[in-house]
């Protein structure tokens, strides 16, 4: 059986899982990125108790990346590999046990070969994610925005990474700062599309908390990804280096800075230049990927997150570049894609997460102080906001974390600073906010609006 039918497998139940998931969470009236990442909890969970390789080293993702890594760099074989890395306990019965075995199987090409694939289409999904979220903006749009919004989003940073700090310091007093700041980072993210869904369903998608939530949601984005390539550079250099710190902070103020300033004008020319070779919807849809694409590898190529520069991305794509006829949008064209990658990325998170981890007193803790954390540092928010508007409405419209968080937390576990505990931890505090927003703001709004 070919290698690749093995990979076609894969893809077929995960996207139909996805789908499931996404089906039913839309009929319950939640986010469908909920009904995604539970789904892949389930399956996940179910795969590996049943003893699946696939499911295995997925769920122990970090443990089998530092194997592999290790077999690569050094050319060793996995015991000799797995000898350096792990204690002889570990490796008498425990999880990197387990792993030795399954990469050292006779099918261990294969399963590597469905691992890569998976990564790829899970990253594909984010850089495609974040570049959607920037084309639902512009950059005229940021500019609009008042002080108010400003300071919302400011004050929606700021509360939550301080109090996600102290928690973390509190709870886990033997973690490495880094674990500590990127625990932070995570509590800062803001996914605001389902607050959009509740404005627009209740609607109050005109309001005056309305514009000052979804205006605030631009800018805490971009605060967020600065703060998120902060973070990673302190990680990767193992310390906080003030001057590591003030060059990472350089280079994502410059990028954001010549992009907003320079960014549409030059999209604009570059199109001109394109529709002289190539038809109008070749060019409506395959510029604005390679643009995605180049941005997020040269915002990685310069020490920031990909991400970044894939955000970055879509808030210089706009419909204006192309002519303004009655095309399709480009976000109509890229929508269809975005919808195949990105499941992927949400379902596989949710197979990080081992539910056995639910009975750790540990992880409840965690859970629960990340998630009072979560809410009360964008309660925060909303004070700013200033007379004649609800500051209680536009504190809860920043709650919900969604993909954002997801995506942080999955960087972190990447990165090995966030091990199993935390991020279910993190997980979980994610699922409480999405849930609880829509409730939340619709009591805001209708108090607000009878008082």
């Amino acid at each position: 059986m070919e290698p690749f039918s093995f990979i076609l497998l894969e893809l077929a139940v995960i996207i139909a899982m996805a789908a499931l998931g996404r089906g039913l969470a839309l009929r319950f009236n939640q986010a469908s990125v909920l009904g995604e990442l539970l789904i892949g909890v389930l399956l996940g969970n179910i795969a590996y108790w049943f003893g699946n390789p696939l499911a295995t080293v997925v769920m122990h993702a970090s443990d089998a990346q530092s194997l592999v890594d290790e077999v690569w760099l050094t050319g060793v074989s996995i015991n000799d590999a797995a000898e350096k890395i792990f204690t002889s306990q570990e490796l008498a019965n425990g999880v990197p046990h387990e792993l030795v075995n399954i990469l050292s199987g006779p099918h261990t090409p294969e399963l590597l070969l469905m691992i890569t694939t998976l990564w790829l289409f899970s990253n594909l999904g984010v850089i495609m994610l974040l570049f959607m979220v920037g084309l639902d903006n512009s950059v005229a749009e940021m500019v609009k925005v008042g002080s108010r919004s400003v300071a919302v989003s400011i004050i929606g940073v700021i509360a939550p990474f301080a109090i996600g700090f102290l928690v973390s310091d509190w709870l886990l007093p033997d973690a490495s700062t880094p674990t500590k700041l990127f625990i932070s980072a995570t509590l800062c993210a803001t996914s605001v599309g389902l607050t959009a869904r509740v404005l627009e369903d209740l609607n109050r998608n005109k309001s005056k908390e309305a514009r000052v939530i979804l205006g605030a949601a631009v800018i805490d984005d971009i605060l967020g990804l600065i703060i998120l390539a902060i973070v990673i550079g302190i990680v990767s250099s193992g310390t906080v280096h003030m001057g590591e710190v003030a060059r990472i902070v350089l280079l994502a103020s410059a990028f954001v800075i010549v992009v907003l300033m320079f960014g549409e004008n030059s999209v604009g020319w570059l199109v001109m230049q394109f529709y002289k070779f190539f038809n109008k919807m070749q060019v409506r849809l395959l510029f604005p990927l390679a643009l995605a694409f180049l941005m997020a590898a040269f915002a990685n190529y310069i020490g920031l997150a990909a991400i970044v520069g894939a955000f970055a991305a879509g808030l210089i794509v706009s419909d204006n570049h192309f002519g303004g006829d009655k095309s399709p949008s480009t976000q109509e064209l890229i929508r269809p894609i975005q919808s195949l990658f990105a499941p992927v990325f949400f379902v596989l998170m949710g197979m990080q997460v081992n539910l056995e981890t639910f009975l750790e007193l540990e992880t409840i803790w965690l859970a629960a102080a990340f998630t009072v954390a979560a809410i009360l540092g964008k309660l925060f928010s909303g004070l700013p906001a200033g007379k004649g508007i609800d500051r209680l409405s536009v504190g809860i419209g920043m709650i919900p974390r969604g993909e954002v968080g997801l995506i942080f937390a999955s960087i972190g576990k990447g990165l090995g600073v966030v091990n199993d505990s935390v991020f279910t931890a993190v997980v979980i505090m994610v699922i409480v906010t999405t849930l609880v927003t829509p409730v939340m703001l619709k009591w805001s709004l209708e108090a607000n609006s009878k008082s």
